[in-house]
């Protein structure tokens, strides 16, 4: 068995073990110097199959071929959206950002440091690929550099999840055309916090450890906080909003307000 077949069927393994019965398919890939293209090639064949939705976090793309791949998939008719970091919503040599906003495809760039690093595409919400590769031509001609596709559908949607979070959540998008993971049921420990945070007045804020009269008349007049995915993390960042809140203070709300829910 090949190294790269053995790792495969490691990964396999740990995510069956994760997933429950569902078998997920991960194959492992890699580029360098001495073997380009291997990658990109990958990602062009995964990219032209899209069916229905291609949802796209990256920090850096300039490649020209994956580019015009998110708008022929735009244009049959694929929901396309992608994210990049700060610095690509330029006309600099090599950017992709003025061809996919030229397309009419959904296209945003932070400018919050550390919003976006991530490097990885979603497709279909059947498929993933992430790993150390950026969407560049050095990537392709100059790096070693490793991705990871993953085939199955509860891994998909966490990334999808995380997608959705960044963009509607922090960014504040509104990206309706999205297609977002069900609904968490009523009872779900998380969607109780949120409900009880909402509902909580000045007076409870105040008797949380570290919250003062005036920050908690902020997160009383912040409310309602709302989620398009309920998290214990997506919580914590959507209280990081309100001025004067960090995340120490964010989990002590969290913990104040919903001792009794999240135990």
């Amino acid at each position: 068995m090949t190294r790269n077949a053995m790792l495969a069927a490691a990964l396999v393994l740990c995510l069956g073990g994760l997933t429950g019965a569902a078998r997920c398919d991960v194959e492992a890939l890699f580029t360098s110097p001495l073997v380009d293209y291997t990658i990109e090639q990958r990602i062009l064949n995964e990219l032209d199959a899209a069916s229905e939705q291609i949802l796209l976090a990256m920090y850096s793309f300039t490649d020209d071929e994956l580019g015009a791949a998110l708008v022929r998939a735009h244009q049959r008719g694929v929901d396309v959206y992608v994210l990049m970091d700060e610095g690509q919503d330029s006309e600099a040599a090599g950017r992709e950002w003025p061809k996919l906003i030229a397309a009419g495809v959904p296209t945003a760039v932070e400018h919050q440091a550390g919003y976006l690093h991530h490097k990885f595409v979603v497709i279909d919400q059947e498929k993933v690929i992430t790993g150390s590769y950026d969407w560049t031509g050095s990537a392709n001609d100059e790096n070693f550099e490793n991705v990871v596709v993953i085939e199955c559908s509860q891994v998909a949607m966490q990334f999808v999840s995380e997608f959705v979070h960044i963009a509607n959540d922090l960014l504040g998008l509104g990206w309706v055309g999205l297609t977002l993971p069900p609904s968490p049921e009523p009872t779900d420990p998380c969607t109780e916090c949120l409900a009880a945070i909402n509902d909580s007045t000045r007076t409870d804020f105040e008797e949380c450890e570290g919250i003062d009269t005036y920050l908690a008349f902020r997160l009383e007049e912040y409310r309602p906080y709302q989620l398009y995915y309920c998290s214990e993390a997506a919580l914590e960042t959507t209280l990081v909003g309100v001025p004067g809140m960090d995340m120490d203070l964010a989990r002590i709300v969290i913990e104040c307000i919903c001792e009794d829910i999240l135990d």
